[in-house]
């Protein structure tokens, strides 16, 4: 049997940090001081790997027939081998999987890790709706001019959303030098500032819009320019643009260092299992949930639709291994289904399939930032055999 998925709305503020409201207490005390902030993301003692303890949850609503598997691999070996915390299935609104693991329930909020850039994608789409970004194909420096000595200078909103910025950064999670590990300390310590980080990106050879890299920094910019271009805080945007007419059950909190004083834009939101399943049903809808619209449904497709030929997807059939394609800052895997991904690290994602109305979610904690190869097939697998079942309901 089914259950539907209710989407009764409840007007909610998300809880900013510090002083956010959390469910989940951390099972032994975290020292900060014996953590070494560039190595937050791979380091054995650190916040992002230490387990969190929350309360058992109720049974699963709903399981997959017996024999539902992905190359041979059952569902609940998939579970395990994954690390998996949390996994929903929506089909339209209905629930046909709904489980939690390690002591996660229905009321506990999930880190996102890069899912959250997607989710800062709807932020600027709300602004651009609303006028307050005149056009993607602005500069970046026309709302951030003290970006003009920076790797920025020549750089448009639109190629800050798609990852081609050209700026000298990057996201190696195992190189304690790298950006990625930079901006993580920065996050830790409030060291440098995130304005004075993403002013000290450099220029590359690579022109602005000619080339996608991955680079979470220019999710950072995105939020900078969210909170000077709406004069408010990212979580109170986000709580007034998105939270508040999405339908969510549940507030959500970005998580954010007491000495850092921007909010943390491209890893730091926690949510239900649930309340990304309503992302993903407002992403379906075309931007409109519950009969609300929150974003225009013209921002949803240019959001999933690459529209430059290095940020298309493999072609299926293509020669090598298969490759993601990127819109803004959302992943388009290969594949004629019109299918959508946020990703983020340690296994979260949200899938969607609007040929098939399919929203799966999966929160998880895979042992290293990226897994594996095998950690990523089994989940690129899974989601396309839960799509192939759904097909045939």
């Amino acid at each position: 049997m089914t259950q539907p998925f209710r989407l009764a709305l409840f007007t909610v503020l998300i809880a900013g940090a510090p002083g956010a409201r959390l469910t989940s207490q951390p099972a032994g005390k975290i020292e900060i001081a014996k953590m070494r902030p560039t190595g937050l993301l791979v380091d054995r003692y650190s916040y992002t790997v230490t387990p969190l303890t929350v309360s058992t949850g109720p049974p699963p609503v709903f399981a997959f027939p017996t024999g539902l598997d992905a190359r041979g691999i059952e569902l609940e070996e998939y579970f395990t081998r994954n690390h998996v915390t949390g996994f929903l299935v929506l089909h339209g609104d209905t629930v046909l999987v709904e489980r939690y693991f390690h002591g996660a329930d229905r009321r506990s909020r999930f880190v996102s890790q890069s899912v959250g850039k997607s989710i800062v994608s709807i932020l600027v789409g709300v602004a651009v709706d609303q006028g307050k970004i005149a056009s993607v194909d602005d500069r970046v420096t026309k709302y951030l001019p003290e970006l003009l000595p920076s790797g920025y200078r020549g750089a448009t909103i639109k190629n800050v959303l798609q990852m081609a910025t050209g700026v000298d950064y990057s996201e190696d999670y195992r190189d304690s030098t790298s950006g990625a590990a930079r901006i993580g300390q920065a996050l830790i310590t409030g060291r440098p500032t995130f304005e004075e980080f993403v002013q000290s990106m450099k220029p590359t050879t690579t022109p602005p819009g000619t080339k996608f890299e991955y680079q979470s920094v220019n999710t950072q910019v995105l939020g900078l320019l969210l909170e000077r271009i709406t004069g408010e805080p990212l979580h109170r945007w986000a709580g007034r643009a998105l939270w508040s007419k999405l339908g969510a059950e549940s507030d959500a909190f970005f998580y954010q260092s007491t000495g850092q004083r921007a909010t943390c834009a491209f890893a730091c939101f926690n949510a239900t299992l649930r309340d990304y399943g309503r992302i993903g049903l407002l992403m379906l809808g075309g931007g409109a949930i519950g009969g609300r619209r929150v974003v225009s449904e013209a921002w949803v497709r240019q959001s999933t639709m690459p529209d430059a030929v290095f940020l298309r997807p493999s072609a299926p059939g293509e020669a090598g291994p298969p490759r993601y394609g990127y819109g803004y800052q959302w992943w388009i895997p290969p594949g004629d289904e019109g299918a959508f991904m946020a990703i983020g690290i340690y296994g979260q994602a949200i899938y969607l399939n609007p040929a098939k109305r399919l929203v799966v979610v999966q929160t998880a904690a895979w042992p290293t930032p990226i897994g594996d190869e095998r950690l990523g097939a089994e989940q690129a697998a899974m989601f396309a055999a839960i799509a192939r079942a759904v097909g045939s309901r």
